[in-house]
Formats: structure tokens, sequence, C-alpha cells
């Protein structure tokens, strides 16, 4: 049986566009994206927010019954117009790729409950073994349930691989992304947290040794 995938894209925006304006370029563009993606057999759906840290990125999630489904919408006639009316508003490249999420759907952890998202990606060598993926997964959930237990103002969590390979300056060659999703009440819950003893006795799960990069960022997401 098929796997639900959740598809991520990252969209640099121009300077001081405004996603909620229906009446600007920027807006109108995302709405109408918004209002095909609903349209498509296998959309299930989707998130919008954009990054703490550098409002000008817009993150969207959509999540989808299949890889499979999400594959037939770009094989649609009408996938080409829609991107290039996507792209209008887009200034730099814009990055998608597809992740399992575990649990799926993502609901939890991006916004309803969760006002921002942690969002932490963890980069290893293309090659990493199975048995390694396991093991660290296994790690991840041990320290979501610390989070469970011990972080006040945590509130969900979803993570898995990515299936596309990806690229990272610090890994030689390609590199294999673990992308974890971590709700909070607010950019203080988690910075808070990260000074308590619970989270400095337990990062070393989230920090293996054959991790070669990672990266954190804040997304207040919507679900739309």
């Amino acid at each position: 049986m098929a796997r639900p995938v959740t598809e991520i894209a990252t969209i640099p925006l121009q300077p001081g566009a405004d996603v909620d304006d229906l009446d600007s370029h920027t807006g109108k563009v995302l709405s109408d994206t918004l209002g095909t993606l609903l349209q498509q057999e296998g959309y299930q759906r989707a998130y919008k927010g954009r990054r703490v840290e550098n409002p000008n990125i817009l993150q969207i999630y959509v999540d989808w019954a299949s890889r499979d489904a999400h594959k037939k919408f770009e094989g649609q006639p009408y996938h080409g117009p829609f991107v290039k009316h996507l792209l209008s508003a887009v200034d730099g490249e814009m990055g998608i790729f597809h992740a399992e999420f575990t649990p799926h759907p993502p609901a939890t952890a991006l916004g309803g409950i969760s006002a921002v998202t942690e969002v932490v990606g963890h980069y290893f060598s293309a090659n990493i073994s199975d048995s390694e993926r396991s093991s660290f997964a296994s790690d991840v959930n041990k320290f979501v349930k610390v989070l469970e237990e011990k972080a006040k103002g945590f509130t969900g969590f979803s993570g898995g691989w990515i299936m596309e390979e990806q690229e990272h300056e610090e890994v030689e060659g390609k590199a294999k992304l673990w992308q974890s999703c971590i709700g909070w009440e607010s950019v203080e819950a988690h910075m808070t947290f990260r000074e308590t003893k619970d989270f400095k006795d337990n990062v070393y799960l989230m920090r293996p040794e054959n991790k070669k990069a990672s990266t954190m960022h804040h997304v207040k997401f919507q679900e739309v």
C-alpha cells in the first residue's frame, strides 16, 4: 500500500511581498496556487507560513495520498502553466522535495495548536546504511519522549526521511536528509527549553557522530 507523503516547497519571495493581500500579485498567485491544489486527486491538506528568521522565504507543505498522486498532478497538461504562474511571484530558486513523515498527517506540528514550528534538518552521507537510518529514527523518538514529558510549551512532532537526495556544502557528494518538525507555543518556549538540563542531557540523541551537517529555522504555519 502506497504511503502518504508531504511535499515541501521552499519559495523565496520578493522583499516586502504580502502573501495575504489578495489584491497584490503575490497574494493572488498564492491564492490561485492553493486553489488549484485543492482540486487535485490525492490532495489532502496544505500548510503555509513564512520563516521567522527570514520572512522573505515562504514554506508550503502539501499532504498527498501518495507520491504517485503528486506525480499524476505533475503529468497534467495544465501543470506547466501552473508552475509558470507560481514562478512569477518567486524571487530566486524554488526548492521542492518530499518527506515520509511520521506521524502523518503532520498537522499537530504544523499550525493548529502549534503557533510556531522548529524545522530541523539533519544531513548524512547518501550511503548511510539502513541500520544507521533506523538507529537515528529510534533516537529521535526517544528525544520526542523527552519533549512530551519535560518541555514546557511543546505542542507536537512529526519527522522523517526526505525521499530525494540532497546537497549541502558540508557534505561531500550527495546527502540524505532527515527533517524534524517540532511544534511550540512560541519561539521563546523553544529557546527556553534549550537552556534546561533536560535538553542538555538528551540533545545527543539528535546529534549522532555520523551526522555531517544540520540546519534549523522556525516557521509560523497555518493550515489552509
